[in-house]
């Protein structure tokens, strides 16, 4: 394992900026996910760390050594495509073997009938089973890809990628084709044996699902940029851009617009809070599904139900409030009708604060004695 580490990458097509200084720092052993919407850059970045791409400008380190003039085969990283990328008239122990046998043997060791003559090394064939045996796939060993299915492709591929002992993993989306069972008990698998390897992994992916439940960090990317990088408790709990907050988390983040008096009292339509800004602002205040709740008691705002969605151990309640852009999403125990008028409270401290650009507001305080 290897610690990997990018210094002001940009990369441009022409005209067009896809990565505007990326600095980014994952240490050895460390489970670092690219997270973001289609376009925002992340494959292009991974990319460029395999060396299969190169920065229009900018630096990648492996192990503390710069490789941007290294060829992609000597950087010493094995990379999981979205795609599997298996040899179709191979078997499985000789597509695991491949990269073995590129790195160790000969040109003519590698010819089909000569290199049978010629004899080859006995380790491949011991490490091929090594690394079968940790994805538990040694029945497969004697299957063509097409025999398979695709979780069993899937593990393949990171079986090929395993046997090389590489200073760290690259993961494109390895997820993405796989129905939405296999995808959480392979999300489990690719933990456990980060886990069991103690090896550098650099996931990419654009859902927040993947990212939040496999990584030690995430780095939220978004317009050629990282936003965010961070664990996944802050990222979700403690976001510095909306962009962030509006990105993680499912159902998505309510925003509601807010106004800061002359005096930096906040209030949102129809409600003072007891929060306070340094002064007067067009604020927007961002509030996650599970901290409002229905209640007779002090509400905050009113509204109509517009739609529920029973998800058997909780309803995920939208409510249409009059004056604000788009509808409340909040997460109850507490059963609701369409069409019914409900009151809607909040703890104010717990709600997250931004400036008209998106960007966090870290000097708001609750007044004392603030109630939810």
């Amino acid at each position: 394992m290897a610690t990997v580490s990018l210094k002001g990458i940009q990369k441009s097509y022409k005209d067009t900026e896809i990565l505007r200084g990326i600095d980014l720092d994952i240490g050895a052993g460390e489970f670092v996910s690219l997270v973001g919407p289609s376009g925002c850059g992340k494959s292009t970045l991974l990319r460029i760390i395999a060396g299969l791409e190169a920065p229009t400008v900018g630096d990648v380190r492996i192990g503390g050594a710069s490789v941007s003039g290294t060829r992609a085969a000597d950087r010493n990283l094995s990379m999981v495509f979205q795609s599997y990328a298996l040899y179709p008239h191979l078997t499985v122990a000789e597509n695991i073997a491949v990269p073995l046998r590129m790195r160790r043997l000969n040109r003519w060791q590698r010819l089909p009938l000569i290199g049978g003559l010629l004899g080859g090394d006995a380790s491949i064939a011991a490490d091929v089973r090594r690394a079968a045996e940790m994805l538990e796939i040694t029945p497969l060993l004697d299957r063509r890809p097409g025999q398979l299915s695709g979780g069993q492709r899937q593990r393949v591929a990171l079986g090929r990628a395993l046997v090389r002992d590489p200073a760290a993993f690259l993961l494109d989306e390895p997820l993405s084709n796989l129905d939405a069972k296999l995808r959480a008990h392979t999300r489990t698998e690719i933990t456990e044996l980060h886990r069991k390897l103690g090896a550098t992994f650099i996931y990419v992916t654009h859902d927040q699902v993947e990212a939040m439940t496999m990584s030690d960090r995430i780095a939220v990317m978004m317009g050629g940029r990282i936003l965010q990088c961070d664990t996944p408790a802050r990222i979700y709990a403690d976001p510095c851009d909306l962009r962030v907050a509006e990105f993680i988390g499912s159902p998505r983040i309510n925003v509601i617009p807010a106004e800061a008096d002359g005096a930096g009292r906040i209030a949102i339509p129809g409600c003072a809070l007891p929060l306070r800004h340094r002064g007067r602002a067009a604020l927007r205040l961002a509030l996650r599904p599970e901290t409002l709740f229905l209640t007779d008691r002090a509400p905050k705002l009113r509204g109509e139900v517009a739609h529920v969605e029973n998800m058997g151990h909780e309803f995920v309640v939208q409510v249409a409030v009059a004056g604000l852009p788009s509808r409340l999403v909040l997460r109850t125990a507490m059963p609701a009708t369409i069409g019914q008028t409900v009151s809607i409270g909040f703890d104010p401290a717990l709600a997250l604060v931004f400036d008209a650009e998106g960007r966090r507001c870290r000097d708001v305080t609750v007044c004392e004695g603030a109630a939810a």
